[in-house]
This record gives C-alpha cells, sequence and structure tokens, in this order.
C-alpha cells in the first residue's frame, strides 16, 4: 500500500505517545490457530476512520494486522452513517428499520420522545434487535464490552459479564490496560468475546477535516493502542487463537462555509417537526434531516418534497417514507422520518430563520448517502477465520455480527446479513448456510 509521506512524522510523533513499536517493529508474520485453545473475538471500534485512511497515514499496526489477514476495499455503513446508528448495525446485524437506532438521537413520533443521552443509554425502549454479546452469552460465553452502543442495556433479562457504562474522558491507556487485564483471569473465566470503543480520529477529523495532519496523529494514536492489545495477547499465548476485528463506523467529508443549502424557503416548520431543526440542540447545519408531520398533516410534507425536490437545487434531495432508495432501511415504523432530506456530500443543511446565530460549518462530516465512497468505513481482520485472506470488495457492515457468531461457533439470532458476503470474506471459512 502506498503511505503519504507527508504525515510521517506527526504520526511517528503520535505513536510515541502511545507507546507503541515503530514501523520497523510490527509484527507481519502470519499466525495459525492452535487446538488448545477455543476462538476468541476482539473487536475493537475506530470511530471515523474512513477507509483510505491507512493508505493517507501511518498505522503500522493496523497495516500489519491487514497484510496479515484481510482489509475490505470499503466497509458500508448503513444510513445513516452516524455513530450510533452504524456501531449497533455492527453489534445487531440489523438495519436501523430493524433495530430502531435510526439516528444518534432518534425521535419516536408514537411515543412523541426523543432518545436523551446519557439516560437513553440505559434505556431499553430504544435498543431492539440482538447484539452478538446478547447471543454469546445466551450460548454461556463470557462476553466484556467496554462502551459499545447498546452494551448497557439489559436485552432479554441478559448483560454483558462485563460492561462500562460510557466515559468519555476515561483515559485511552486505561482501556487497553483494563481490556488486557480481561485475558488475565482464569481460563474459564477470560472472555470469549470483547470489545473496545476509541472516538478520537472522529472528534480530530470532526474539528479538521479528514485529510489533515492533525488527523495523522489521531490515527497513529489509536493505532499505536491497538498495537499494545495485539502485543499483549501475544504476550498472553492468545494472539494465534484470537480473531481480532477492527472496524469504523462511517467515513468523513470535508466541509466548507461555501457550500450550504437552507430549506428555510421549502419547509414550513410551523406544519413539521424536525428534531435537528428544533429539538434540544436548536437547528444547526447537517447532512440530512428528518421531517415528521404535526398532527397528521400529510400535506404539510407533500408540500416540503415538492418545493424541495422541484427547488432545482442539484445539492439536496427529498424523499418521503417508504420511497427511500433501497440501500437506506429506514423504515423504522416509529422512528422514521416521514420526509428525509439528505445533502450531497461535503455540503451542509441549515435553516437560518430557525438559528439563535448563525452556526460555524465544521470542517470534516458524516451523515451523507452510504453508499458515497467518502463515507466508506475501515474493516481489518486477522486471525483464525481472516489469514491470508487479502483484499476484499465492499460489504455491508450488518454482515459483522454473522463473522463474529461463525467464529464463536454461535447460532445467530435472525438478522440482515448475508451468509454468503461472510463465506467471501472469510475466504469460506465461514460457510454460507
Amino acid at each position: 500500500m502506498f503511505r503519504s509521506f507527508v504525515y510521517t512524522i506527526a504520526a511517528c510523533s503520535a505513536l510515541a505517545l502511545a507507546s507503541c513499536a515503530s514501523v520497523s517493529d510490527a509484527p507481519v508474520a502470519p499466525v495459525t490457530a492452535s487446538s488448545e485453545q477455543p476462538e476468541r473475538v476482539l473487536m475493537i471500534g475506530l470511530d471515523g476512520v474512513r477507509h483510505d485512511f491507512l493508505d493517507l497515514y501511518d498505522a503500522p499496526y493496523l497495516e500489519a494486522l491487514a497484510d496479515r489477514g484481510v482489509e475490505a476495499e470499503r466497509m458500508i455503513p448503513v444510513m445513516p452513517s452516524k455513530t450510533f446508528v452504524n456501531f449497533y448495525s455492527i453489534a445487531t446485524g440489523l438495519y436501523p428499520e430493524n433495530h430502531g437506532m435510526t439516528e444518534n438521537a432518534p425521535y419516536d413520533r408514537e411515543a412523541e420522545t426523543g432518545f436523551v443521552n446519557p439516560m437513553s443509554a440505559q434505556d431499553p425502549f430504544w435498543w431492539q434487535g440482538e447484539p452478538i454479546w446478547t447471543t454469546a452469552e445466551r450460548e454461556g460465553l463470557t462476553s466484556a464490552i467496554m462502551f459499545w452502543l447498546g452494551s448497557e442495556v439489559e436485552h432479554d433479562g441478559l448483560r454483558p459479564s462485563i460492561w462500562t457504562p460510557y466515559q468519555h474522558d476515561k483515559p485511552y491507556q486505561e482501556r487497553v490496560d483494563e481490556v488486557l487485564a480481561w485475558y488475565d483471569a482464569p481460563a474459564e473465566e477470560a472472555p470469549r468475546l470483547a470489545a473496545v470503543y476509541f472516538d478520537r480520529v472522529d472528534s480530530v477529523a470532526h474539528r479538521n477535516g479528514p485529510e489533515n495532519a492533525a488527523v495523522a496523529e489521531a490515527v497513529a494514536e489509536v493505532d499505536g493502542y491497538v498495537g499494545q492489545l495485539v502485543e499483549g495477547l501475544r504476550d498472553r499465548g492468545l494472539l494465534e487463537t484470537t480473531n481480532i476485528i477492527i472496524v469504523s463506523d462511517h467515513g468523513m467529508a470535508q466541509l466548507s462555509d461555501e457550500r450550504i443549502v437552507a430549506v428555510d424557503e421549502w419547509i414550513d416548520f410551523d406544519r413539521v417537526y424536525s428534531p435537528h431543526m428544533e429539538g434540544r440542540w436548536g437547528a444547526g447545519a447537517h447532512p440530512y434531516i428528518f421531517l415528521f408531520s404535526e398532527e397528521g398533516d400529510e400535506a404539510a410534507i407533500d408540500d416540503a418534497y415538492e418545493a424541495i425536490n422541484g427547488s432545482g437545487n442539484a445539492h439536496v434531495v427529498a424523499y418521503k417514507a417508504h420511497e427511500m432508495p433501497a440501500h437506506y432501511h429506514l423504515d423504522h415504523p416509529t422512528r422514521g422520518p416521514d420526509l428525509l432530506v439528505v445533502a450531497e456530500a461535503g455540503w451542509s443543511i441549515v435553516a437560518p430563520s430557525l438559528e439563535q446565530s448563525p452556526r460555524r460549518i465544521i470542517p470534516g462530516n458524516h451523515g451523507y448517502d452510504n453508499m458515497d465512497p467518502v463515507m466508506g468505513a475501515t474493516f481489518v481482520a486477522a486471525g483464525p477465520r481472516f489469514d491470508g485472506i487479502g483484499e476484499v470488495a465492499p460489504f455491508e457492515n450488518v454482515n459483522v455480527y454473522l463473522m463474529i457468531a461463525c467464529a464463536l461457533g454461535l447460532e445467530p439470532a435472525q438478522t440482515d446479513g448475508d451468509p454468503e458476503v461472510v463465506a467471501r470474506v472469510t475466504d469460506g471459512r465461514c460457510p454460507a448456510q
């Protein structure tokens, strides 16, 4: 792979901060599974790592895992390409219309209430479907989950054996040390399924845009923590039997103050409700907005639909419920929008008449059409199910659940994943059945 020389110095600096090995020290040799221990899965969520960041920036441990195992050309997020939506789709193998997390903060029209963080993170009402850790626990396997979306909720009376309420400011080094400590338990108590989440790259890319030296440093930093986890497994004699799965939730687009679409003239906000423009945080700049009719005023939805699509503006499009593109899968019965308005990648939807004061357009954002390559996520995996496979064609993230279930020998719940895709990504080690 080509690695950008421009960011080498910044990347090496961040690697040192994370106490990881240098590029020349990174492990590259393939490993073989041992029959003495059961297969395990360690899933590492790296928020905001666009599919091409491993080409743009130096990340020796991630590159070594990709060289040893499998890397997707890109992983296709679900729509909208937002964090809560996608990490929960990865966990459940379901589209948003089936797991209910239709946004980072969904609104339920039947309950007439919206998701509010952090309280709703532990409210089962919002989290539908069966996450992979629930499947594992139901079948008697120990799971340990740190900060994964949906892991704070009891599903069917089951929780992960180890789970942690989200602490945004918990130092990354403490996260790594805690995860590795899970594997110091007696063999029968150590987790067969573990997961941990890092937000750094997403936060930095929002503030600076996706192609920036600060992002190079953030990628190198999280790569260092991945390296520590890899070496920790090696030191404990578990690397050969652990499937390490690296996933991100979405990509990132570069924004500009010049690329905005004001929708005030097309939408009568007295007749519709938009959580994005009238919700808890007030009007802002968004890659898409949901609209719900007020008191069943379907004509208001029709009027907005016709005004937007008849405006001649090529940078925004509106879709009615049940008429969205097939790959959106957003028609949840109570949380899918009556009208979805989506901007072209890199453009922002604003409503100046509702703003308390003009909002600055942040340099980087996501949430755009999930099939747009700039929204593509990262998938890298190595271990008994993945070693030696190489690069694979793009696939949807709803297939990751089935890969984990296969590696752990679990009977999967009903998902939207495709066993044929899973078989392709694992080169037949997870047979299509």
